[in-house]
């Protein structure tokens, strides 16, 4: 079990990760961003646009190592619940490159979450 839980922990460590670099470093997938924060209208574009990367770098981290998983998978959470709300309220296909239109990936990344919530870090965790 606690293989299985490491090895949930690390995958949604490494999406969570490399979403929020592929934010700052691809340049498709930036203005892909930057038009669902817009077309979903959410408060404080600049902010969001800029955080939210940092946010899913530092979290994705945590994950991979193994520290502060409860927190780091909590954030994950409401970061879904977010990137839920964006998929339902937007419906521009060319917002979301990499990803069907419906909430597919946020919900599934939502699940996972809850089982390492309740699962608890499993293996390979760094302290």
């Amino acid at each position: 079990m606690d293989a299985a839980l490491g090895a949930t922990r690390i995958f949604i460590g490494v999406l969570i990760l490399m979403t929020g670099v592929m934010k700052f470093t691809v340049p498709r997938l930036r203005i892909a961003w930057s038009g669902q924060l817009r077309k979903a209208g959410l408060p404080f574009y600049s902010l969001t646009f800029w955080l939210f990367p940092v946010v899913e770098i530092v979290v994705g981290t945590l994950l991979i190592l193994g520290v502060a998983t409860g927190a780091a998978s909590a954030l994950v959470l409401l970061m879904m619940l977010g990137a839920t709300y964006v998929h339902i309220v937007v419906h521009d296909p060319s917002v979301f490159p990499l990803q069907p239109n419906a909430p597919i990936i946020p919900l599934v990344v939502i699940g996972l979450s809850i089982v390492v919530l309740v699962g608890g870090t499993g293996a390979w965790q760094v302290v």
